[in-house]
C-alpha cells in the first residue's frame, strides 16, 4: 500500500513497485549499508520518506548501468551520485502524478487511491486535476505512444482516473445549487479521449455553470440536434487528436445559434484555423480555459443582443444576409 494519510511515507511494497527494487533487497541494504532508513508506523511497519524513494530510483537506475550498490549508497550520502550533484537529503522528489501512474501501472489501485486521497485532503478540486489527474492522463498516453505500456495498464490507469474525476464532478454538481448558463460538452466523431470532457465539466460546475457532458465520438449532427432541442447557452468540444480537424471545424461552423468553443491539446496548433471557421479556441490551464469560456460566452451574447437591437431598429438598413453573418460571428 502506498503512502496513506498520516502514515508519513510509503510502504515497502509500494517502494518496491516504484523503484523496481525487491522488498528483500531493500531490507538487505538497510541492514548492510544503513540505507534506506525507513521510519516505523505505530504497528511497526516500515514507512519510507518521499525523498528516499527518489534516491532509491536513482540508485536502481545506476546499478543497472554497472555501478556497485555499496559505492552508490556511499555516493548518495556524500551527495555525489554519478551524473548528479544534489546534496544529501535533497534527492528529487517524485511528482505525485508519477507515483499514481506507476502504482496503477502495477495494478495497485489501493495504493494509488491512498495517494489521491492524501492530496484530495489538501488540494482544491482544480488543483488536484492540474497537478495530478491531467498529468497522469497525459503521461499514460505518452507511454502508450512510446510503447512503454500495455493495453491492460492503460485501461487500469484511465479507469481509476476517470472514476476519480466523476466523483469530483458529482460532488461539484451537488454543491452547484443555482447554476447559471448551461454548456453542452463532448468530443466529435473519431475522438475517443474523454478526459478533457470530464475535466472541463468539473471546471464549469465549480465556476457556477451547468455542464451537460454527452461523451466522446459523437457525430456533429447529434450536437446540432442537442443544441436545437436542449437549447444550451454554449457548446464546448475537446480535441486531443488533430485527425480530420479541417472537416470537423467546417461541420461545426454550421452551428450558429450558440458560441462554439474548441479546446484540448490539438487546438494549441490550430487556433487560427478555429477562428476562421467562427469557433472560439480555448488554451492554457484548465482554470484559464474555463474562465475564458465564461467571459467569451457573455461577450458573445452581448454582441448578439446589440446586433439584433441594431437590425430591428426603425432606421436599420442592414441586409438580412449581413445580419446573419454578424449573428454567426458575434
Amino acid at each position: 500500500m502506498a503512502e496513506a494519510p498520516g502514515s508519513g511515507g510509503y510502504s515497502i511494497a509500494a517502494v518496491s513497485k516504484l523503484t523496481g527494487i525487491s522488498c528483500h533487497a531493500l531490507r538487505v541494504w538497510e541492514r548492510r549499508y544503513g540505507f534506506p532508513t525507513p521510519e516505523r508506523s505505530a504497528s511497526g511497519h516500515r514507512r519510507y520518506p518521499t525523498e528516499q524513494v527518489g534516491a532509491l530510483r536513482e540508485i536502481a537506475t545506476l546499478a543497472q548501468a554497472g555501478h556497485s550498490i555499496g559505492d552508490l549508497i556511499e555516493g548518495h550520502r556524500a551527495g555525489g551520485l554519478p551524473g548528479r550533484s544534489v546534496p544529501e537529503g535533497k534527492a528529487a522528489e517524485l511528482p505525485p502524478s508519477t507515483v499514481v501512474l506507476d502504482l496503477l501501472s502495477n495494478g495497485d489501485l489501493v495504493g494509488a487511491q491512498a495517494v489521491l486521497d492524501r492530496f484530495l485532503a489538501r488540494l482544491a478540486p482544480l488543483e488536484m486535476v492540474e497537478r495530478i489527474i491531467e498529468p497522469v492522463l497525459v503521461e499514460v498516453g505518452e507511454r502508450w505512444f512510446r510503447r512503454e505500456s500495455s493495453i491492460y495498464q492503460d485501461r487500469c490507469v484511465v479507469g481509476c482516473v476517470f472514476s476519480q474525476l466523476n466523483r469530483l464532478l458529482e460532488q461539484a454538481r451537488r454543491l452547484n445549487h443555482n447554476p447559471g448558463r448551461r454548456v453542452l460538452i463532448g468530443a466529435v466523431q473519431g475522438e475517443l479521449h474523454e478526459g478533457g470532457v470530464l475535466m472541463l465539466s468539473l471546471a464549469l460546475e465549480l465556476a457556477g455553470l451547468r455542464a451537460i457532458p454527452i461523451g466522446t465520438d459523437v457525430p456533429i449532427l447529434e450536437f446540432q440536434k442537442a443544441v436545437e432541442v436542449w437549447k444550451p447557452d454554449a457548446l464546448a468540444l475537446s480535441f486531443v487528436l488533430s485527425r480530420n480537424i479541417n472537416k470537423r471545424f467546417a461541420e461545426l461552423a454550421s452551428i450558429t445559434s450558440v458560441p462554439v468553443f474548441v479546446g484540448g491539446r490539438s487546438i494549441v496548433n490550430h487556433q487560427g484555423l478555429a477562428r476562421r471557421f467562427g469557433l472560439i479556441p480555448l488554451t492554457g490551464s484548465l482554470a484559464a480555459a474555463s474562465a475564458e469560456l465564461v467571459a467569451e460566452t457573455e461577450r458573445w451574447y452581448d454582441r448578439r443582443s446589440r446586433v439584433r437591437s441594431h437590425n430591428h431598429g426603425p432606421e436599420s438598413a442592414t441586409p438580412a444576409r449581413w445580419s446573419r453573418m454578424l449573428d454567426r460571428n458575434a
